[in-house]
């Protein structure tokens, strides 16, 4: 038995934000919300708007959509193109790749930085975090929703809403979880260049390691690019940040979409 399995994982990192979120403040919104609400606003904003105010985020959006559509075309042919690519060197790195998208390592990281950061790594952090909780719950979600198999179950074919709520494969929480971190981080550190090509490596190792096919990783790496771009939005939302935004509101007798633009 694997001493970590995905559910003690997720146990041990609820254990710690539950216990830490309390204390770490996102403190750059005039507002002394804990990571827990900002999550929670953060998560209202995907439902609400999408692509949370940027035509950067439509032209994400499409690219992703597009890569997706294309993979689930050659997810076979791409598939075993990588595991044709195997060799000793890749043996070695594509496991250890593969942590940089494990939320416990990704948490337990955050709470280093948190603990021995100074107060803008804190703020990071306390991001960081939040972008986690999102992916956490839209992860689980979409892959119970779809409930595709993993090509280490039958790698000739993949099935599609089986039904089966666990072990299911579309998209890639790894992926996820590692763009959603490199959005984030890269734009609070100025390190796009090395967070982007290492969440690229990680995404690429779940497919690799016969996790994954190639269309789930495309799908996770768009959704955790979005997730991070919002939280990154949220937190930057006292700056006039151009583009349109969408939002929906309660009136009687039903609700209205209302469309702003920002420039």
């Amino acid at each position: 038995m694997r001493p970590f399995s995905k559910i003690n994982r997720w146990l041990l990192i609820i254990l710690f934000l539950t216990f830490s979120a309390p204390r770490l403040q996102a403190k750059e919104t005039n507002s002394p919300d804990t990571i827990w609400s900002n999550s929670v606003q953060e998560f209202s904003a995907l439902l609400s708007s999408p692509v949370y105010g940027s035509w950067e985020g439509y032209l994400l959006a499409a690219v992703f959509a597009g890569g997706v559509a294309v993979g689930l075309n050659n997810d076979l042919n791409w598939y075993h193109d990588v595991q044709n690519s195997h060799n000793d060197l890749q043996n070695k790195v594509m496991l250890p790749a593969s942590l940089l998208g494990d939320g416990l390592f990704q948490v337990g990281g955050y709470a280093l930085l948190s603990k021995f950061g100074n107060k803008q790594d804190q703020k990071i952090a306390a991001m960081a975090i939040e972008g986690q909780i999102v992916v956490g719950v839209i992860s689980p979600l979409l892959k119970a929703v779809f409930s595709a198999t993993r090509p280490n179950v039958d790698n000739t074919q993949r099935d599609w809403f089986t039904l089966q709520f666990s072990n299911n494969s579309f998209p890639s929480g790894h992926s996820m979880t590692v763009f959603c971190a490199a959005a984030i981080l890269g734009d609070a550190y100025s390190i796009e260049w090395i967070t982007y090509p290492l969440a690229a490596l990680a995404a690429y190792s779940r497919i690799y390691n016969q996790r994954h096919w190639p269309a789930d990783t495309i799908a996770g790496a768009g959704l955790g690019l979005l997730i991070g771009h919002t939280v990154l939005a949220f937190h930057q939302q006292q700056k006039t940040v151009a583009g349109v935004l969408f939002s929906v509101q309660p009136v009687q007798n039903g609700g209205q979409l209302c469309v702003s633009w920002h420039f």
